[in-house]
């Protein structure tokens, strides 16, 4: 009896069914993501392939947002999430003996807002909220890094010791007009162990931003702040906007329509007198919070408003990649999400042929002014 050396119909069946699940293993190891956080741009060359999650090896775990995988979990600094490892769970796998991390369901553990652009694999997480504790509810003001004029570095951390002033505005806003006045104030009180601090929010950077301050040859310190995240860190939604901080890093009065001075219909000549009261007077001045009035002044964020923060990073990052039209998609979802951030919506409107000063902007003033609302958070003097 001859024996059949033709493979059966079973065997071929299994045969490619292997070679289906080794080349789809392959393929799923191969996707590569863009993943934005905190201002930084993160290539990842490979992912696990999921059509929800992203799934990161540790290594880019730790490159996307600073945390460790460890045996007690993912940790950062004292922070340390508990995560199960012993075996496949829906936050850590391994595949072919690589283990891979799920960056999305670790941040709904930690109730961190996040938006995807599928199409680009481009995926853009906001702040984490553990983070922001310190300066929710115990006035603590959040540290930055951001270039001046010159092109500098500059830290918040660095005016230590120093009473600051910190205040932002941008060329789309009459508030361009406040620059040369804040100079004014700096002068007279520079010798106070004060320091003024503004910054431009403004994605168009010193293009849009810098004649302003060359204009009025500024000696205050003048920061540029494409990605407004000066007004993500203290939840400001308008410019002007600002905040006390004391020599130690103390927040002692936040989140009011900060102007210098008066410019015919725009501004106020009442909120100068004010700073130069707590700059002389420190925490003996009448207009001095406490921890608990501050922590009562910062603008809430509810969870919509806090997915348009990563929303409207997205579409920065689609501006600074020249893709305007997709751009747009991301800063309209983000004023979808928070309407009454006048900073998403005239940024926006900033690109437009129309302008940030246009029909659209003023119809869109006088519906918060008609609705009973405050376009500015009001001085409490």
């Amino acid at each position: 009896m001859f024996q059949n050396t033709e493979p059966s119909r079973l065997n071929l069946l299994t045969l490619c069914i292997g070679v289906a699940l080794v080349a789809s293993s392959h393929a799923a190891q191969a996707e590569p993501a863009t993943v934005l956080y905190n201002d930084q741009v993160v290539t990842v060359a490979q992912t696990l392939a999921d059509p929800t999650d992203l799934w990161v090896t540790p290594d880019d775990l730790t490159r996307i947002n600073g945390f460790v995988l460890k045996p007690e979990g993912a940790c950062l600094d004292s922070i340390c999430i508990p995560v199960k490892q012993t075996s496949d769970s829906d936050i850590v796998v391994t595949r072919s003996s690589q283990k891979w991390f799920n960056v999305t369901e670790f941040a709904d553990m930690l109730s961190q807002a996040y938006v995807v652009d599928h199409d680009s694999g481009t995926w853009s997480f906001g702040e984490i909220p553990l983070h922001r504790d310190s300066f929710l509810t115990n006035a603590e003001a959040p540290d930055f890094t951001l270039t001046d004029r010159f092109g500098k570095m500059v830290s918040l951390s660095d005016f230590r010791g120093k009473k600051v002033y910190l205040g932002t505005w941008a060329s789309w806003c009459g508030c361009r007009l406040d620059v040369p006045s804040w100079d004014v104030v700096y002068k007279e009180l520079k010798d106070q162990n004060f320091e003024v601090i503004l910054v431009a929010e403004d994605t168009g950077g010193m293009a849009a931003a810098g004649k302003y301050y060359e204009d009025a040859d500024v000696t205050f310190t003048a920061l540029i702040d494409e990605t407004h995240k000066i007004s993500s860190l203290y939840n400001f939604v308008n410019v002007p906007s600002g905040a006390w901080i004391d020599e130690q890093g103390k927040i002692v009065r936040i989140n009011e329509g900060t102007y210098a001075a008066k410019h015919g219909s725009i501004g106020t000549d009442d909120y100068s007198p004010a700073v130069r009261d707590w700059v002389m007077n420190g925490e003996k001045s009448k207009y001095v919070w406490s921890t608990e009035q501050v922590a009562e002044h910062i603008k809430p964020r509810n969870d919509e408003a806090e997915r348009a923060e990563p929303a409207f990073k997205l579409g920065l990052y689609f501006f600074a990649n020249d893709d305007k039209e997709q751009a747009d998609v991301y800063w309209k979802m983000a004023q979808s999400l928070s309407p009454d951030n006048i900073n998403y919506f005239r940024q926006d409107l900033f690109f437009t042929d129309e302008g940030s000063f246009g029909k659209t902007y003023m119809d869109k003033r006088q519906e918060i002014i008609d609705s009973g609302k405050n376009y500015y958070a009001p001085l409490e003097l």
